[in-house]
């Protein structure tokens, strides 16, 4: 019998190569001669810049669990979901003009998505966003920053459009002047255009929201059966007019937006444009005039109409025959860095909603609610880019901060988000039915995101731990991976980690050949699945073994290496002819998740 050293690899790749000539090879790996040092291949770059910001107390919330009768007010934002993609520049181009760019990001954006992260950064109620986004890169960002931040998305299933060819993700394009902050901006819908006047009925009726916010960047019918929806369960209804296109009108006599509006929020331009006046006709600064022609059109409380710089001003339906009140609100004078240059527009008017809908759930007047709202989104002007400069609650300046906040949310209504580092869906959902309780429920959200992690090479363990650590900086939150190795005894282990590389590059057939000559054909497989709760915190690892032998490959080939591996346990069955349950009673990777199922059980229990 012979024993196969590390050293002896190259030689083994090589005579593969030649016994498989039609197979076209990758390049091959280096190894490194000392085992127990990790060595990155390439550089790693942290490279997804839309990442939000995650504190430990950000949680998830159902929205149905926190609606009633646990004192959280839920709001419920119905809109838009883009991937923005911004470039700075010294001046706009005119028609016809190419300029060159400063600076170029990607980011969350789309205007009801800002106002939901707006509303759920401040922390205050429960948030939840009612949309639809494309089978895409695109469409998995947004997916996975509403979960970091907080931002309940209901059936993920339905928001998720699949037929991608014809249903991208939406998409903003954006322009930002690098000197005064001012931005122009073309969305292209997609997605968010297959959002349906029943899909709207239907959530808001189940949900049964507090508050109903909505904007014009998906379907105008959409946008007025979600108001009406919201009027009949007896939620405050609130339309920013955002983006208000020209000729548009809410006094279409086919869809009278106003009399299902309480509270319609507006820029000055959109003010124009809603009440079809020209520049010409007023005074720039007559936009009272203009608002109080909204209340008698059939706004149901207030207009309120932003003014940049100059703050808001609010015309509030005090009595039933029409009599207004007219308030004009500002930042706190004592807000700190009131007076700092303005860096970015772009999001501000989406804050302002936000903030005015999360301190109304806090009991705030609307008065007390949008001088607030204004300090907050003074306050994102000042920063680049539009979710990313939202603040956090505990970022808030005294002047911002509630008197008589609660010190936290009811607990029962939080559910910790773990993310899984795989893009392998068919992974994710092994990993679902793993790690869910008899019942079938579950101690926490699982989320998945692909991240483009260095290949190590050392001690499986010391690989799995830097991987984890890696990405719980990429995900700014917990997060858990998962390596996997199939280890040769005859060859000391080998391929070990490295079996992606080996099964891509010779194929099921391949992997017997490298033990052919060897009477030892037993071999163990190994998950290593390593876990935190955040960047730099305690790495936790889970190793689950299971030993058996390669065999000739039988069952399925749609699932790695799993028909060759025949485990003693298996009954004479290879992982691939196995029930997925009953293969998960045995398998190295059931047995590593129930480990850490078991480790998380205890660690909510002790919460």
């Amino acid at each position: 019998m012979r024993k196969c050293t590390h050293s002896v690899l190259p030689t083994l790749l090589l005579s593969l190569r030649a016994s498989f000539p039609v197979k076209s090879f990758g390049p091959l790996p280096t190894f490194s001669t000392q085992p127990h040092k990790l060595k990155l291949s390439h550089r790693y770059s942290n490279h997804c810049h839309h990442s939000f910001r995650l504190t430990t107390a950000r949680m998830s919330s159902t929205a149905s669990e926190n609606n009633n009768n646990d004192g959280n007010k839920l709001i419920l934002v119905v809109g838009s979901a883009n991937q923005d993609l911004t470039s700075t520049t010294a001046v706009f181009p005119t028609v016809g003009e190419t300029v060159m760019g400063k600076n170029f990001a990607t980011a969350c954006g789309g205007k009801g998505a800002n106002q939901a992260v707006a509303a759920a950064s401040l922390n205050m109620a429960p948030v939840a966003m009612l949309c639809r986004v494309g089978d895409d890169l695109f469409g998995r960002n947004l997916m996975d920053n509403f979960r970091r931040v907080g931002v309940d998305c209901f059936d993920e299933k339905e928001t998720i459009i699949t037929d991608n060819e014809k249903c991208p993700s939406g998409v903003a394009s954006i322009l930002v002047n690098e000197t005064s902050g001012d931005n122009m901006i073309v969305v292209s819908p997609g997605a968010n255009y297959r959002l349906t006047q029943e899909d709207v009925r239907k959530t808001i009726a189940k949900a049964k929201p507090s508050q109903v916010l909505v904007q014009l960047e998906i379907r105008p019918p959409v946008v007025l059966e979600a108001l009406k929806a919201g009027k009949d369960i007896g939620a405050t209804t609130i339309l920013n007019t955002a983006p208000a296109p020209e000729g548009w009108s809410l006094e279409d006599p086919e869809m009278n937006f106003f009399e299902h509006v309480d509270i319609l929020i507006l820029n000055e331009t959109e003010l124009r444009k809603v009440t079809g006046t020209s520049t010409s006709e007023l005074p720039a600064d007559d936009e009272e005039s203009l608002a109080k022609s909204l209340i008698t059109k059939g706004v149901g409380k207030a207009v309120i109409v932003t003014l940049g710089s100059r703050g808001a001003m609010i015309v509030e339906k005090i009595e039933d025959d029409g009599v207004t009140e007219t308030v004009r609100v500002d930042a706190p004078e004592d807000l700190p860095g009131r007076k700092l240059p303005v860096k970015n527009t772009v999001g501000a008017g989406d804050s302002f909603c936000g903030a005015l809908a999360a301190y109304r759930s806090a009991g705030l007047s609307l008065t007390e609610a949008a001088k607030y709202a204004c300090g907050v989104a003074s306050m994102t002007v000042r920063k680049d880019g539009a979710q990313t400069s939202y603040p956090l609650y505990d970022e808030l300046p005294d002047c911002l901060k509630l008197k008589d906040r609660p010190s936290k949310r009811p607990k029962t209504s939080l559910k910790p988000i773990i993310t899984f580092v795989t893009g392998n869906k068919k992974k994710l959902e092994e990993a679902k039915q793993i790690l869910s309780t008899p019942d079938g429920s579950a101690l926490f959200e699982l989320s998945n995101k692909k991240i483009d992690l260095p290949e190590l090479q050392g001690d499986a363990i010391e690989i799995a731990k830097e991987k984890c650590r890696l990405a719980a900086k990429e995900v700014n939150g917990a997060v858990f991976t998962e390596d996997t190795s199939l280890c040769f005894n005859a060859l000391n282990g080998l391929p070990g980690p490295y079996i992606k590389w080996f099964l891509e590059n010779c194929g099921h057939a391949g992997l017997n050949k490298m033990l052919d000559g060897f009477d030892d054909r037993s071999a163990y497989a190994q998950t290593i699945l390593a876990y935190t709760t955040g960047p730099d915190e305690e790495i936790y690892i889970f190793d689950g073994r299971t030993t058996g032998k390669i065999v000739t490959a039988r069952g399925p080939t749609d699932f790695g290496w799993d028909p060759v591996f025949e485990p003693d346990e298996g009954e004479g069955k290879t992982y691939a002819e196995m029930t997925k349950e009953f293969k998960n009673s045995i398998s190295h990777r059931g047995r590593s998740f129930e480990k850490f199922r078991a480790f998380l059980a205890k660690s909510g229990s002790s919460d």
